[in-house]
Formats: C-alpha cells, sequence, structure tokens
C-alpha cells in the first residue's frame, strides 16, 4: 500500500506570552522536534479508513460532500475530532474536492512521540501541543491530496487555527498552530482584523540569542489546558477590571521580554521573564487557575537554586517549565541537579524544522530560519 502524502509538525514550548496572547499581548515560542505525523495511503476499493497506530484502532468512514467524514460503525469518538474539524473547515472554504472526487484512502495520525509511559504504566501527555501538531499535520496532508493551490502562511495559520480551537471548545490563542507551522523561534503577534474573538497569531522567526541556555523539565504530570483557559474566562466573566489590569501587566512584561530577545540582551530578557513569572502567580491568585502547582514550585527551586530564571511554559498547572540561564555551566549544572532529584529534562532538539509535506508533488516545507541552541539548551 504506498504512501501517497506524509505531513509532520513540531511542538511547541511557550517562553512567554502564555495567557496574556488571549488579550492580544505578544509572545515567544520555540518549536521541539517532537513530531505528529498524518500519513495518507491509497486504499483498494471503496470506503476509506481511519487508523490510530499508538493504539491499534481502525474506523471505517465516507466523505460526504459539504461536510465532511461520515463514520460506518463504530464512531472512533476524541480520535476522529482531529479528521471531523479538520475536513469540515476545508469544505467550508471550498479547499476540498466533492467526496466522489476524492479517492479511497487509509489515514494513519499519530502523536505517539507526545506521550510517554508512567512508572505505573499509564500513558502520560506531554503537553507541548499536540493536537495543535496534529491538526497542522492533518491539514498539511489533506491540502495536499486535495491538489488545490498553495496557501499563504497566514491562510494556513487561519484555517488550522479555526479547527484547532473547534477541538478545544472555542479556547486557544493558535500560538502552538503558529510555531508548528513556522518552526524555529518565533515571536507572535496577532492579527487585530480578524476580530478579537478569534484572532490570528502572525509568527515571525527570530535568533536564538548566543550564550542563551534552555533547559525544558517536565513537572511530572499532565494538566488540562482547556480546563485552565475555561478558568480564566469565568475570571474574566466575573471581574473584567481585574482581568484587564493583570492582562496589562502581562502584555507590558510580554513586550519588554521580546524586545530584549530581538536585541540579545538577556540581562533585560530575565528581569523581563522575572516579572512575567511573577504577574502571573499575581493572575494565578486573583484567577484560582492552577498555574502555579506544587510540582512547578519544587522545579522553580532547583532552578533558582542554581541561579537560574524559572518559569511554567504554557498552561502550567503541570507539563513543562523552562529554566533559563547565560551560563552554560549553569545549564550543565541544571541538568545534574534535576536529574539527581529525579526529574527528567526534555531530550529533544530545540528551533526544529516546522510543517512538512511529502508526496502528491513536489515537496513543501514551510520552516523558520531560527539557529538551534542544540538539543534541550
Amino acid at each position: 500500500m504506498p504512501t501517497l502524502i506524509e505531513a509532520r509538525a513540531p511542538g511547541k514550548l511557550v517562553i512567554v506570552g502564555e495567557y496574556a496572547v488571549l488579550a492580544g499581548a505578544p509572545g515567544l515560542a520555540v518549536a521541539v522536534d517532537v513530531r505528529a505525523e498524518a500519513r495518507i495511503t491509497s486504499l483498494a476499493g471503496s470506503g476509506n479508513q481511519l487508523v490510530i497506530p499508538d493504539t491499534g484502532e481502525s474506523f471505517r468512514f465516507r466523505w460526504v460532500s459539504g461536510s465532511g467524514p461520515r463514520w460506518e460503525g463504530d464512531s472512533p469518538g476524541a480520535f476522529g475530532l482531529p479528521l471531523e474539524a479538520c475536513a469540515e473547515i476545508l469544505t467550508v472554504r471550498g479547499l476540498l474536492p466533492r467526496a466522489s472526487e476524492l479517492p479511497p484512502c487509509r489515514i494513519e495520525l499519530t502523536t505517539a512521540a507526545f506521550h510517554q509511559t508512567s512508572p505505573d504504566g499509564q500513558r502520560v501527555k506531554l503537553g507541548l501541543g499536540s493536537s495543535a501538531a496534529i491538526v497542522v499535520a492533518l491539514t498539511g496532508a489533506l491540502l495536499r491530496l486535495a491538489g488545490g493551490p498553495i496557501l499563504s502562511q497566514e491562510e494556513l495559520t487561519a484555517i488550522c487555527c479555526e479547527a484547532h480551537r473547534r477541538l478545544q471548545g472555542g479556547l486557544g490563542s493558535g500560538v502552538d498552530v503558529a510555531t508548528a507551522i513556522t518552526g524555529g523561534t518565533v515571536a507572535i503577534a496577532f492579527n487585530r482584523q480578524s476580530g478579537p474573538e478569534a484572532p490570528v497569531p502572525q509568527a515571525q522567526p527570530v535568533s536564538w540569542p548566543r550564550r542563551l541556555s534552555l533547559v525544558a523539565v517536565w513537572s511530572g504530570e499532565s494538566a488540562s489546558t482547556p480546563a485552565m483557559l475555561s478558568r480564566l474566562r469565568a475570571f474574566r466573566e466575573r471581574d473584567a477590571g481585574r482581568f484587564a489590569s493583570h492582562m496589562e501587566r502581562l502584555g507590558a512584561n510580554a513586550g519588554q521580554a521580546v524586545a530584549a530577545w530581538r536585541a540579545e540582551d538577556l540581562s533585560g530578557l530575565f528581569s523581563a521573564i522575572t516579572g512575567y513569572e511573577s504577574g502571573l502567580r499575581q493572575l494565578d491568585a486573583a484567577a484560582g487557575i492552577g498555574i502555579f502547582s506544587a510540582s512547578h514550585e519544587r522545579l522553580r527551586e532547583i532552578a533558582l537554586k542554581h541561579g537560574a530564571v524559572y518559569k511554567p511554559s504554557g498552561a502550567g498547572g503541570g507539563d513543562f517549565g523552562i529554566a533559563l540561564t547565560d551560563s552554560r555551566t549553569v545549564a550543565q549544572a541544571l541538568h545534574a541537579g534535576y536529574a539527581a532529584a529525579g526529574i527528567s529534562v526534555l531530550d529533544a532538539e530545540l528551533c526544529a524544522p516546522g510543517l512538512s509535506v511529502r508526496g502528491g508533488g513536489a515537496r513543501r516545507e514551510l520552516a523558520g530560519p531560527g539557529q538551534s541552541p542544540g538539543r534541550g539548551q
């Protein structure tokens, strides 16, 4: 069964801007070489299959003009949501042909690299943006299958953000989507013309500052980003004034961090990120989001002991935190200190290439030109 199309998209770490980007603040994120994959192969006969190699399950469906896949037999539930969302958005935008024009195919979706097995045998999600990465990879593969025009990065980002927000109940900034498409390290800004409820992030590649080391450390537990965003939304609805005040402070720190990053002013960067972490603490205390778990406090204590700057990356609560330093010696001490405490450090390259699609025509790759700082540093 020959492979027709294979698309891959990376995960991400947020460096600064989480939560505040929802109010239009700038941010910084870096693509991580942990990849979601969407593979489309030809299928003999009629009908189509969705296969989830992570679980070994397979589900049959047929394309329905104007709506996307319709399941035959058992529904894949949450495993089918990426295909349903992506196909629906592409159909509405006229980017998928009529059902009769789509060849029978087998679609495989895998995010295995975004999970690990815990000591008690449970499958744990690492919190590196797996849902965004699979939406980006699948959208790229479906667009190649459709054989339509090549879209601009902005158009592709808008489509993938819309599909990804459908997976998360309308929540999410799209930072993980934009990073997965662009790759490298990106400064995030927002297109206000798209409307306040669904702004489209614009990712501009930026270089990795010389002498900067980033150590990404696993908290040991997964967090539910949609649940935490729901608590933030509830805070905004019950106290819009205080919400705006917190967002203003966080936005100012995020802007300072982006400016310092561009200028390779590491002292200014560390000061801005320290201020941002303090602002997140105040937001967390006011909104009850659950950003600063006991795990993150422990990771922060180790980072500060070695003279590094620390903050949760992304929604917090669990998932990853990041420690930043301008000293390679400190970075090495952080690795040793976390290892001695039985804490896992991310073992994956940073500044990974963005979305790549092979097959179905010439290979096309959307990637930022960021200079890789190496494996987790």
